[in-house]
């Protein structure tokens, strides 16, 4: 009941953001756009666990709505500011699900002329997340700094910096991290782009694990029991290195559709212990 009530109260919350969104589709200037992406994703170790019998896998039905507007400052800067919608609901293990919405503000700085002209990013992202699990809402901020370079015709690189803070209801989910990226994409077709991302990150991680498990106590910052995947566990909180690699395609199926389709391999590490998680995701995204 008391899921149920939560995730009540987080669909409503997302049809009002709904609400919100889509009448600035005539009422915000000409340069304004609305999208959305339905989509899924599969997790080989949504547990978070190193050992074979706690690691448990879950899939996700994923929905994104972005809508907002651009403009230019002069000859050289560029800014957005978009109101960003989503959902997620888990297929086995239903208080994994939670909603997000939020405000995505960004200014970017050319140098030069052409398509080769190195491009500074600065964007600012801050939301509030309704979450399935006790304690797991709460806000987030996450801005990112980022350097672009269109290295040939169709194709570049970009290197980023993002900065994240989680301030959750609960101690267990209450988390900050650093993350350094490293992206490339190339255009193979005008209408099919492959793209390339590695990424490392520190900061806190939530691993669930049957008790007991000494190892995990010894260095948990935070640690509560839980019985999200079915039988009770423990979740720790903890630091952790997790490095990451991304691969995938954009396919433009028309002007206003594409077809987005990725895999990602984590491994995450903190002395002794370390523990992998494959993920699958595929998106479908319209564009207004």
């Amino acid at each position: 009941m008391r899921l149920c009530a939560r995730w009540r109260n987080d669909k409503l919350a997302f049809v009002l953001l709904l609400a919100v969104i889509l009448p600035l589709k005539g009422t915000l200037a000409a340069a304004a756009e609305v999208s959305a992406e339905l989509g899924g994703r599969f997790e080989s170790n949504a547990s978070n666990s190193n050992l074979p019998s706690d690691r448990l896998a879950d899939g996700f039905f994923t929905v994104r709505i972005d809508a907002g507007t651009s403009g230019v400052l002069g000859r050289d800067w560029r800014w957005h500011a978009y109101l960003a919608g989503e959902g997620e609901q888990a297929f086995r293990f239903t208080e994994l699900s939670q909603i997000e919405g939020g405000i995505r503000l960004g200014l970017e700085r050319k140098f030069g002329l052409g398509w080769r002209a190195p491009r500074l990013q600065f964007d600012l992202y801050t939301a509030y997340r309704g979450a399935g699990q006790p304690g797991a809402s709460g806000a987030g901020l996450a801005p990112s700094l980022g350097f672009v370079w269109q290295v040939v015709e169709r194709g570049g690189i970009s290197v980023r910096y993002l900065p994240q803070w989680f301030f959750a209801q609960g101690a267990l989910f209450y988390s900050g991290a650093q993350e350094g990226r490293i992206s490339g994409w190339f255009d193979v077709f005008p209408a099919t782009r492959l793209f390339l991302d590695y990424s490392i990150r520190y900061g806190d991680v939530v691993s669930y694990a049957t008790p007991p498990r000494p190892d995990l106590a010894a260095i948990a910052e935070v640690k509560e029991t839980t019985d999200v995947f079915g039988a009770e566990r423990m979740a720790y909180r903890f630091d952790a290195w997790t490095q990451s690699v991304r691969a995938g395609i954009d396919q433009k199926l028309t002007t206003w559709l594409k077809l987005r389709m990725a895999y990602r391999f984590e491994i995450t590490q903190r002395g002794n212990l370390d523990y992998a998680n494959h993920i699958a995701e595929i998106g479908l995204r319209v564009k207004f």
